[in-house]
């Protein structure tokens, strides 16, 4: 086959490549407008996640008298969802145990929740609210290890829908420790856990024992 074919076919085969199209965050921006403390969290023991006050937040959404049509109890897709952690951005987190105690406000990092579809609408199970999200981090063994524990209350659980190239929003709070490494994110969905991208942050040595 002449080379100048062979040329024009890759060229016209590389136009033609759909481009994978980057997602605006500029509306969480707009909604997480608060006063980033300097105090980081520093916990006796492994905390149990979700905290009472880390709720989801939608930029997207529009309530009506109250009502999230968003919510439901019929499983959906989820095949499609993207979990990032804006460790770039820092926030702050409501890190109390339980309503009604005085509030504990401590640093945290954004996290992104995104459907990366643009035909699908993406399924998100919640508990009370708020992602079943669990931060793990590497030990000296190299080895992935839970810091945080999830709830065992079994009341509580829907889902949540996340339209075509959309996303929700929430938080994590950001450990205090004089040592460093790296952590990931795991998203739980029912049977599988969906991680994201890796970044580096404080730790105390204790949280890292199994």
């Amino acid at each position: 086959m002449n080379v100048k074919w062979i040329f024009f076919i890759a060229f016209f085969a590389f136009s033609c490549k759909k481009e994978e199209k980057k997602m605006d965050y500029s509306l969480y921006s707009k909604m997480d407008k608060v006063k980033v403390v300097d105090r980081k969290f520093r916990p006796r023991k492994k905390v149990t996640i979700p905290f009472s006050y880390n709720q989801i937040y939608d930029p997207f959404i529009r309530k009506s008298k109250g009502i999230n049509s968003k919510a439901q109890y019929e499983k959906g897709l989820w095949t499609n969802l993207k979990i990032k952690v804006l460790d770039s951005i820092t926030t702050n987190i409501n890190v109390t145990s339980r309503k009604g105690r005085r509030k504990k406000i401590v640093k945290g990092f954004p996290v992104i929740i995104e459907n990366t579809s643009t035909t699908r609408t993406m399924s998100i199970p919640l508990h009370r609210g708020c992602a079943k999200i669990i931060q793990e981090a590497l030990d000296k063994k190299n080895e992935w290890v839970e810091i945080e524990h999830f709830t065992k209350e079994k009341i509580g659980d829907f889902y949540y829908e996340i339209p075509p190239y959309q996303y929700i929003y929430t938080k994590i709070p950001i450990y205090e420790g004089r040592d460093t490494t790296t952590f990931r994110l795991g998203l739980l969905l029912d049977d599988s856990t969906f991680y994201s991208n890796t970044y580096v942050s404080t730790i105390q040595q204790w949280m890292l024992r199994k």
